[in-house]
């Protein structure tokens, strides 16, 4: 390696060369020890193990259980890099990403223990490092790697044994484990929708920074709005002086050189540059730059800007650059201009406190998902390993599934504590795509040690990643952990006589979101509701009484939360999914690998028995992986529709997922193979702006529309009782004229022209506007799928080129075709885009166009005819 420039911050990557081999005690299964493997970095043992043929994918069928053996033993990676040259006096060594308990040596010296996933850690090592040519600039560089799992049983048995007796408590696999003394990510320990896979590793870039004057640190902004629309706004930026800089005099310059958005429908330059001095000192030192922005752009969520448009939010791109006076270091970025509120007000009778979001002053009805790691082994994503020159979009998972939440109207996600702290590449699409972020702390589901050093770590961890995730305009509140309150609360398991953790999430947490991050919201705990948890007039709450509590997700209806941050119902993972991870005789509803690929702990014959209450038993692979879906689909779009029927008291639904991390039995609406599910297809209609929706009671059906849009909207409402055949029994037309962003009870309708012929008719709805064009559409069942006197539809099915990049399906039915099912087979041929549309009903003599993106598998229509297959509640056509 050799130096650049020797006045500039200069950074190697350290990424290359890397090998590694296990440290296994006497006695270890297997008993052999390995040789030096190769090893990537970034990377994780089990991926490394993998290609070097060691062991098998832990994805595929039951080979997750046979190894757990490299989570029992230590490891160690090593590489050798050479520096021709004298590096800098002030050079860092720098791990993005250590995973997890780790001894790390330079040259045979020690430098450096780890023991948190969540942080970088740096260190000088100047004056270790070797320079010179051949052998004599050589440095070689190890990581030991502990086992988690043998460090965390040491760990809480010496809290058992050490802590007051308040402080005890039975070690219990789930929720009082040695899982609560390692900080890193929660579910590589499993959980109810991933595999136990602990693993270990180099899981992000490691970087030698040679800094001979100063770099630029982390920063934040602060923004406050004129009323005659300029933004001024002030960057406080931390600038990391070397030792023997500290009077170099240093300049600052932050520019904002232009503001637009993915349609470039503003794209202009913004005449910004403003150049301060940097203070003197050592280390990290804080610059101050004001900058005003005229006529300012706001940020908005994902299809709720004034204008109604499903546009990207503007952002502003902005670049700072210190000099000395040349340049010694430069950052890009972006910032948004908005206000994020966390709203809650009593209610007029004193019963309850609302719980909403204020963007730009305006009340949003959230609409979202949970999220989940994208994959088991996080260094395998393009992104988020660091592998910024990744151009190609279609390998990027996160990208793919940050766009698809976009499509599906979703205008939040919430990182999940039980997971990680996300990659600025998350981030950035969450700021590009409109999607709020509601972030956890890295703690779900268990008591955690909140005394001395596990406090301390605490706060480390939090002023760490509050520091770099504070400037995304994403961000819309900070949560204290995952379910730990309701652990508490609702003894989960025997409690012990204090809340453990309870000072992280009330004491630490909020001071350090306080001291770094005053403008975004923190909130405690979710669900919390202050005294309960899980109140239903109070804070946000987890509705799991449905799916862990009554099973029948008609119970939806039930619930009158403020603000639902998770709920879900189970579905099978797409047949493309269950092909990475099946042999052919495991192609079976009831085969050991499909079993062991649920891991919901449900129990697999009461999963699918809600399933059956609604849908027919699954007789084959396709039939499970069609039933759970179509009853997924259901079980959200009844849940979905009833709390955006009571918005006003309820602001917010959180799903419970969009994604999986590996193929499997789960609540994810979107695969690991990325194909959507029948569920991911109904958000579509269940999150739209305008939403009219049905409501049965009893004999009545009522009509409601939930109109999320900054303005009102009026039409009429059109609703029809048929039967499969097409004729119309009952029809009725309401006007409808519904305020700005309120739901609204329109009308309602009689079943009793369809009485005692619930299985063979349905309502169907529809909401046009003034200039009749259709804005929302809703189909009502009358009886069970599974008890329904459907006839053969008789499908009609052309094939044509639509344009040079996609192929259209139009489909139509001479009856009524229930949850119309397009797929390829074989099912590989999946990796290429998805159908526009899928599941959905189709009405006699309805025609829909479905169109597919050509790929190299399917490239004419004669490709498509020959691989396509079309299933309904009938059969398959």
């Amino acid at each position: 390696m050799t130096k650049l420039q020797l006045t500039q911050t200069f950074t190697h990557n350290l990424n290359n060369g890397w090998r590694f081999r296990d440290e296994r005690p006497a006695g270890s299964s297997p008993d052999t020890a390995l040789p030096w493997l190769p090893a990537a970095v970034p990377g994780q043992v089990h991926i490394d193990l993998l290609n070097a043929g060691v062991i098998s994918n832990p994805f595929e069928r039951m080979v997750e259980r046979s190894v757990q053996w490299v989570d029992d033993i230590d490891w160690v990676y090593e590489t050798t890099f050479h520096l021709d040259n004298e590096p800098a006096q002030h050079t860092i060594l720098a791990f993005e990403g250590l995973d997890t308990v780790a001894d790390i040596t330079l040259n045979e010296m020690d430098l450096a223990k780890t023991d948190n996933m969540f942080v970088a850690h740096e260190f000088p090592v100047g004056e270790r490092l070797r320079h010179g040519p051949g052998e004599d600039g050589d440095n070689t560089l190890r990581v030991t790697f502990r086992s988690a799992h043998r460090v965390g049983a040491e760990r809480i048995a010496l809290w058992n044994e050490t802590a007051p007796d308040k402080d005890r408590l039975d070690v219990n696999w789930y929720h009082w484990s040695g899982r609560s003394f390692i900080r890193k990510a929660q579910y590589a320990y499993g959980w109810d929708w991933g595999p136990e896979l602990v693993s270990c590793g180099i899981w992000r870039p490691v970087k030698l920074i040679e800094m001979p004057v100063a770099r630029l640190l982390d920063w934040r902004y602060d923004t406050e709005f004129g009323a005659d629309g300029t933004a001024h706004v002030t960057f406080s930026i931390a600038v990391d002086r070397a030792p023997n800089a500290a009077t170099t005099p240093i300049n600052l310059t932050v520019s904002l050189p232009r503001a637009g958005n993915e349609t470039d429908a503003l794209d202009v330059p913004i005449p910004n540059s403003v150049t301060v001095v940097v203070p003197e000192g050592t280390g990290r030192v804080i610059a101050s730059v004001q900058v005003t922005i005229e006529d300012a752009q706001l940020w908005w969520p994902n299809r709720h800007n004034p204008t109604g448009a499903a546009i990207h939010p503007t952002l502003y791109s902005v670049e700072f650059e210190l000099g000395a006076p040349e340049r010694i270091d430069f950052l890009t970025s972006k910032i948004g201009l908005r206000t994020i509120e966390l709203i809650r007000e009593p209610d007029a009778d004193g019963k309850g406190e609302s719980f909403k979001f204020r963007v730009n002053g305006h009340d949003i009805f959230v609409k979202g998902a949970n999220w989940i790691p994208a994959d088991s082994f996080q260094s395998r994503l393009e992104h988020d390993a660091g592998k910024l020159d990744c151009d190609d979009l279609a390998d990027d998972r996160v990208y793919n599934l940050i766009w698809a939440a976009c499509d599906a109207g979703c205008n939040m996600l919430r990182v999940w504590g039980g997971g990680i702290y996300e990659s600025e590449h998350f981030y950035e699409l969450c700021d590009e795509h409109g999607i709020m972020v509601w972030q956890d702390f890295a703690y779900a589901c268990a008591y955690y040690p909140d005394t001395d050093v596990y406090a301390d770590a605490c706060r480390t961890e939090a002023i760490a990643n509050v520091r770099r995730i504070r400037t995304h305009p994403c961000l819309a509140l900070w949560c204290g952990n995952n379910e730990n309150h309701m652990m508490y609360d609702t003894k989960w398991i025997p409690p012990p006589g204090r809340h453990i953790g309870e000072h992280l999430y009330h004491d630490v947490l909020p001071a350090v979101v306080a001291e770094e991050d005053p403008h975004t919201a923190y909130w405690p705990s979710s669900p919390y509701g202050g005294p309960d948890p899980q109140s239903q007039d109070y804070g946000d709450r987890h509705n799991w009484d449905v799916w862990h509590g009554v099973g029948d997700w008609t119970h939806y209806t039930e619930d009158t939360s403020r603000f639902c941050s998770e709920f879900g119902f189970a579905s099978s993972c797409g047949l493309a999914a269950w092909d990475t991870c099946l042999e052919d005789s495991d192609r079976s509803p009831n085969s050991p690998a499909v079993r062991w690929h649920d891991k919901t702990r449900k129990g697999y014959e009461t999963y699918l028995g809600l399933v059956n209450l609604h849908y027919p038993i699954a007789e084959t692979l396709e039939d499970l992986v069609y039933y759970t879906q179509i009853n997924q689909a259901a079980a959200l779009k009844y849940g979905i529709e009833h709390y955006r029927r009571i918005k006003g008291r309820c602001w917010g639904t959180l799903f419970w997922q969009i994604n999986d991390c590996w193929p499997v039995h789960s609540w994810a609406v979107i695969d690991s193979e990325l194909q959507p599910k029948a569920a991911y297809y109904a958000c579509r209609d269940f999150f739209a702006s305008a939403l009219l929706s049905f409501n049965r009671r009893e004999d009545v059906v009522e009509l409601h529309i939930s109109n999320d849009a900054l303005g009102p909207i009026e039409g009429k409402v059109s609703v029809a009782l048929k039967t499969f055949c097409g004729e119309i029994l009952a029809e009725q037309t309401f006007d409808a004229q519904v305020d700005a962003n309120v739901s609204k009870l329109i009308g309602s309708i009689s079943i009793e022209s369809g009485r005692g012929m619930e299985t063979g008719t349905y309502f169907t709805g529809t909401f046009a506007g003034v200039d009749d064009n259709e804005i929302s559409r809703n189909i009502l069942l009358l009886a069970e799928p599974k008890e329904l006197a459907l006839d053969q539809p008789n499908l009609g099915i052309e094939i044509d080129d639509h344009d040079a990049d996609t192929l259209a399906i139009s489909i139509s039915a001479s009856t009524f075709a229930g949850s119309v099912w397009l797929f390829l087979d074989p099912a590989e041929v999946l990796e290429s885009p998805e159908f526009s549309n899928n599941f959905f009903h189709l009405e006699p003599g309805e025609t829909r166009v479905v169109t597919m993106e050509k790929s190299l598998e399917v490239s004419t229509t004669e490709d498509l005819r020959e691989l396509l297959r079309v299933r309904t509640l009938y059969g398959e056509e």
